[in-house]
């Protein structure tokens, strides 16, 4: 056998081990190591998962030593799985005896001693039935499906499912979205059910929003009152509360980005280049951002901030109450939209059926200097007067 079937026998091989195991709680599939760092506090904690290693499945242990997270790959020889010493057939096997025996699994005396389960939202794949799909995004399919759960409830669900062929490096970046949703629990904010993590495809599973996105709601649906577009745009505001109160900058905010949820409510979505925890980042190029949504000094120097976020706020709102008839910015090139943003005139007029109150909050929002335009408190009070602003999750690292 040459070396590229051998390496293809051998991947094969990794996989279909990897799927024996997946009814062992220790078992956490495809899930990115820097994830799985953040389960591991003690020495002797472990897991097992899949990984890739120059462009080959492997499977790995992640085990806590002396405060230190080693990754160590199991070895697979003549059909047999090994740990430094110890061969075996099985990997359940092999994991169990060296726990059971105290035997390390490396020189160091690193030992394997207390596996971590895999937490609530982890589901297999056989929990998940996909059904058709309804979108598609820069990492993969989106689709209807239904999520049973354990106590045996089956719940619709919107399933993210990561392309085949993906890199370690873009695998970590589909899960980060979900890691971030799992820190959120507001009305108008679309709810993350969990990650099917295993195998491949990996899935993100998300509340179902029967109405679909606010732009195709508004194109569709050319006779909704003026007073429905408000409350969409009340919804909205309380999530980009809610999320600013959370130190999460969305960075995409859009109505392309909000969802309708079962309720008629405006949902904010798609987290895939939302930032944590930092209250300005920046960024060296502006690739693939959509221009007619971003701030002056997100053009100019590459900022965002939740400011940025309000900017781009005042741009949905336009959007709204055009019944996003048109993109932002109508009859202009890219470029004109981005000399006509950065030329410190009131980038767009109201839309000609917006209220006052509406007006007057998207004309804030437009407010050329960062430090001078409203937060989203500012904004929620004005659109909803007597509602409290909703508090934020405040995220504590383990």
């Amino acid at each position: 056998m040459d070396a590229a079937a051998l390496k293809k026998k051998e991947e094969e091989f990794a996989k279909k081990a990897g799927n024996s195991l997946q009814m062992n709680e220790w078992y956490h599939g495809l899930m990115p190591r820097e994830e799985i760092e953040e389960m591991l506090h003690a020495d002797g904690d472990f897991i097992v998962r899949r990984t890739e290693v120059g462009g080959k499945t492997r499977l790995a242990v992640s085990v806590m030593n002396k405060s230190r997270i080693r990754h160590i790959l199991l070895m697979l020889s003549d059909g047999q799985w090994s740990l430094r010493n110890l061969k075996m057939r099985s990997i359940k096997s092999l994991i169990l005896e060296h726990v059971k025996q105290r035997i390390p699994v490396q020189a160091d005396g690193t030992l394997l001693q207390t596996p971590v389960p895999r937490p609530d939202y982890y589901f297999l794949h056989d929990h998940v039935l996909v059904k058709d799909q309804i979108g598609a995004g820069a990492f993969g399919d989106v689709h209807i499906g239904v999520l049973t759960k354990p106590d045996g409830k089956k719940v619709e669900v919107a399933i993210k499912k990561l392309k085949g062929l993906m890199t370690k490096k873009q695998r970590a970046i589909f899960m980060k979205e979900a890691k971030l949703m799992r820190r959120f629990n507001h009305p108008n904010i679309v709810n993350l059910l969990g990650v099917a993590p295993q195998e491949d495809p990996v899935m993100i599973l998300l509340e179902l929003c029967p109405n679909g996105s606010l732009n195709k709601k508004l194109k569709s649906s050319p006779s909704i009152p003026v007073a429905k577009l408000v409350a969409y745009a009340t919804d909205a505001a309380r999530g980009m509360c809610y999320l600013s109160a959370s130190t999460v900058i969305h960075r995409d905010i859009a109505a392309r980005n909000c969802l309708i949820g079962k309720n008629d409510e405006a949902k904010i979505s798609d987290f895939g280049l939302s930032v944590a925890d930092q209250d300005t980042i920046s960024v060296d190029k502006l690739r693939q951002m959509p221009v007619r949504w971003l701030a002056p000094e997100t053009l100019r120097l590459g900022q965002f901030s939740t400011k940025t976020d309000v900017w781009s706020f005042g741009v949905m709102l336009w959007e709204i109450f055009s019944r996003c008839k048109s993109d932002p910015y109508p009859g202009m090139t890219n470029a004109q939209a981005r000399m006509k943003i950065l030329s410190r005139e009131l980038p767009m007029s109201p839309p000609e059926e917006t209220p006052d109150i509406v007006c007057r909050v998207m004309n804030m929002c437009f407010t050329q200097e960062s430090s001078n335009r409203p937060n989203f408190v500012d904004v929620f009070k004005i659109l909803s007067p007597d509602e409290k602003p909703p508090e934020g999750e405040h995220h504590v690292e383990a």
